[in-house]
């Protein structure tokens, strides 16, 4: 609840760019998370299947120098006596003919081996020959205390390979690191006779491609060679000068046993003497490439989530700035300031939004001139009806007197007209008190032209052709008698001449009445007809002050801008034809029925 609440609390423009850039920045994240993860384990893979390569090709080697090995130290058994050539107690002479024996031996076998560096031929009985190639002399009592030496005593296989040792037994360079394979000799009665000792460099043991040399300064691959008996006889550091043999123990060579989840190590077994190769991968090396590809994958990232974050800041202003415009012209147009939004806009729906404003608020302007316009006229026209206003009592109880006075001295006549008079301003006086029908408005004209019948001897015939129906709609007051005081006053001119006045209803369309009022008199002039015409149709146009200036517009005038005002564009008045035969004029209004008292 608290995070919809802070949610509802944000603004748009922070919505916009925090959904925008959520949309845009997780896919990138969960991306570059793959992308890190599937890059280590295809790594890893090709890692696992390099080494396994690399170490079964090491393994496969030493297999070789093993059988060469073999083949080597048996090639001196081939010669008879080797053993008992040896033999100390046997005359000087004797001694030296032995010697170039040996010494020929050993220089054959030296030149197939180039990596041979000193090789030792001694029986049980304590005779040895030596040959080095550098002409170090053996210490014979020193090599027997050798610790390798003593294990490969006790040991009863054929051939061996002794872990690395130090070259303490012999004169000089005693700090260079060796590793021996040993043949033991058996007599012909299958008893122990000796020893072949053939001393090498570790780096003699393999060659190591370029390849891995390659792989192993970017990766920091280790090749470590153990025999059965988990001793080192060989390591890739050491054989490279990398690290030196005095400043390091066997444990240090093999750290990876104590922390195997740190190494990658493929390990393969020769099929002679149960040597063990190990291949040795540290993961911190080989995920440094990973960690290359992932610093470029969250630089890229990093720069992506600025753009992204740019462009959605960019599109979110353009679009917030017009919804703030928009909002800014709402809050002036509730203190009544009518400004249009005067921006180019698109065709989507933000644009749209804001053109429907703006042709909202030009309507609005637009209702309410017209509106101050009504109220201008309305104020006029009570501002005309408070200037004739009349004292209702003041008036009846005059035209009572003025009707008793000539019923006194015989004008029946007078006595007539002033009691038509009082009816007809009975019924105006009193039509907002009541429901003013279209019969009440029928009794008025006929008031009206009993009025000047007996003022011009009977000169107006009216003929009434009304639906019954209508004659108990409610009508605004004082409708029809203003057109027929037109029709006689200038159909007639006044001048005593009879006219005939007609005035029909009917109902249109269930809810219009029209009445049509027709007279047989002089007519307007074509000029004249367009003239009313067009002052008819430019009510608003014209203020109230011109037409009190122009006495004789009141009357059509004043009944269609009533019809206006009350009906709205419901009502209307209009001059359908008027020359020498006459004038026609229609009046359309909605039908109302009486209200229920």
């Amino acid at each position: 609840m608290t995070m919809k609440k802070m949610w509802n609390n944000l603004n748009i423009a922070t919505k916009l760019i925090l959904v925008f850039s959520m949309v845009s920045v997780m896919p990138l994240l969960v991306m570059s998370f793959v992308l890190y993860h599937i890059s280590a384990n295809s790594l890893e893979s090709t890692m696992e299947e390099t080494a396994s390569i690399f170490s079964s090709q090491i393994a496969s080697d030493m297999n070789g120098f093993i059988s060469d090995y073999d083949a080597l130290t048996k090639s001196l058994l081939v010669n008879e006596g080797l053993m008992d050539r040896l033999d100390t107690e046997i005359p000087i002479s004797q001694r030296i003919e032995n010697k170039l024996f040996y010494r020929e031996l050993v220089m054959r076998l030296m030149t197939m081996e180039s990596e041979i560096q000193s090789v030792t031929i001694m029986n049980e009985e304590g005779g040895y020959f030596q040959y080095d190639r550098t002409g170090r002399s053996l210490s014979y009592e020193e090599l027997l205390r050798q610790d390798w030496f003593l294990k490969e005593q006790e040991n009863s296989e054929v051939l061996f390979l002794t872990p690395l040792h130090d070259c303490s037994y012999y004169d000089r360079n005693r700090d260079q690191i060796l590793v021996t394979f040993g043949r033991r000799v058996y007599g012909v009665n299958g008893k122990y006779a000796g020893m072949i000792l053939i001393d090498l460099a570790p780096s003699s043991i393999i060659k190591l491609s370029d390849m891995f040399l390659l792989e192993r300064n970017q990766y920091n691959i280790k090749i470590n060679i153990t025999d059965a008996q988990g001793g080192l006889i060989y390591d890739s550091d050491l054989s490279s000068g990398r690290v030196h043999y005095s400043g390091i123990d066997k444990e240090s060579l093999l750290f990876y046993e104590k922390n195997p989840d740190d190494y990658i190590v493929i390990e393969d077994t020769t099929k002679q003497l149960g040597i063990k190769v190990n291949t040795v991968i540290p993961r911190s090396k080989m995920y440094l490439r990973v960690s290359f590809i992932q610093k470029v994958t969250w630089i890229l990232v990093a720069v992506l989530i600025a753009i992204i974050i740019s462009a959605s800041i960019l599109f979110s202003k353009q679009m917030v700035y017009l919804i703030r415009k928009l909002q800014s012209s709402m809050k002036r147009l509730e203190n009544g300031n009518y400004e249009l939004i005067e921006e180019t806009v698109g065709n989507d729906e933000l644009g749209s939004l804001v053109k429907s404003y703006n042709h909202m608020v030009g309507k609005m302007e637009a209702l309410l001139e017209e509106i101050y316009q009504a109220g201008v006229r309305q104020k006029n026209a009570q501002f005309l009806a408070l200037r004739t206003q009349i004292n209702p009592h003041f008036l009846f109880n005059t035209l009572e007197s003025i009707r008793i006075k000539a019923i006194l001295n015989g004008d029946d006549d007078v006595a007539d007209m002033v009691k038509i008079l009082a009816k007809m301003f009975r019924n105006v006086l009193d039509s907002d008190k009541k429901n003013y029908t279209v019969n009440d408005e029928l009794d008025n004209i006929r008031s009206y032209i009993c009025l000047q019948n007996i003022r011009f001897d009977n000169v107006i015939t009216l003929h009434e052709d009304v639906d019954q129906k209508l004659c108990q709609a409610r009508i605004m007051p004082i409708l029809f008698q203003p057109v027929i005081e037109n029709s006689f006053k200038y159909g007639s001119r006044e001048s005593g001449i009879p006219i005939k006045i007609s005035i029909s209803g009917r109902l249109v369309d269930e809810h219009i009445m029209v009445f049509t009022i027709q007279d047989d008199g002089a007519g307007m002039s074509g000029e004249r007809l367009e003239e009313v015409r067009h002052s008819l149709e430019a009510l608003s146009e014209t203020s109230q002050s011109e037409e009190t200036q122009n006495s004789h517009r009141i009357g059509l005038r004043n009944i269609a801008e009533r019809i206006r005002l009350r009906y709205g564009n419901e009502g209307k008045l209009s001059i359908l034809s008027s020359d020498e035969y006459g004038t026609v004029v229609e009046i359309r209004i909605p039908y109302m029925e009486q209200e229920r008292g």
